[in-house]
């Protein structure tokens, strides 16, 4: 509180002046997802791709409450860079919740995989192959193998899955900037480099 009347300040400008209520729970917030989730997949099913973190694990708990289990496909996708047994406890954890866990183990599609990265100067037209991330030490490409890795192990999986894209949607349980921000081109041909 930065002055006297900061909370009277705050309560007026909500409550009076903005009309709302106060009566904000979890509870309404987790019901309104759920209603949601319903009301747009219907009868649909939903893949889910999990990294075990709260983002994706969140996700899934919620698509789990709000529709049946057939309607539900979770995938983990083990890319080898997981501590020991993470994905052995990402599978209980959500397995303990009630979900149907898909493990993936693809470390040795990621170990021994490369990508197509922009030359300097002409990045619109000429491209270079990477190193396989095995052996590359520049960052800015790791992270871009990494990520188109991910894209072609996930597209992998829906093809053995066969889902149909007209009958599946995809739950985003990352948020948007962490796809952007590794630069992946599969997920958009302005992907930004935030971190090196």
């Amino acid at each position: 509180d930065l002055s006297v009347n900061g909370v009277t300040i705050m309560k007026n400008f909500l409550f009076d002046i903005c009309g709302l209520t106060g009566i904000y729970s979890m509870t309404c917030r987790e019901t309104k997802c759920i209603q949601y989730i319903r009301d747009i997949v219907k009868n649909n099913k939903v893949m889910v791709l999990l990294s075990g973190g709260v983002d994706s694990s969140v996700c899934a708990a919620l698509l789990h409450k709000a529709l049946s289990p057939e309607q539900v496909i979770a995938i983990h996708i083990d890319n080898g860079f997981m501590r020991k047994n993470e994905s052995q406890q990402v599978f209980n954890s959500l397995s303990n919740l009630g979900i149907n866990v898909h493990v993936i183990n693809a470390s040795h599609t990621f170990y021994d995989n490369y990508t197509w990265v922009p030359m300097e100067g002409d990045p619109r037209f000429r491209k270079r192959m990477t190193k396989l991330l095995c052996q590359t030490v520049d960052p800015e490409d790791k992270r871009k193998i990494i990520g188109d890795t991910f894209v072609q192990v996930a597209n992998d999986a829906i093809q053995e899955l066969n889902l149909k894209p007209e009958e599946v949607y995809l739950s985003q349980g990352t948020l948007r900037p962490d796809l952007i921000e590794s630069a992946s081109h599969q997920v958009s041909d302005k992907a930004n480099c935030i971190k090196t």
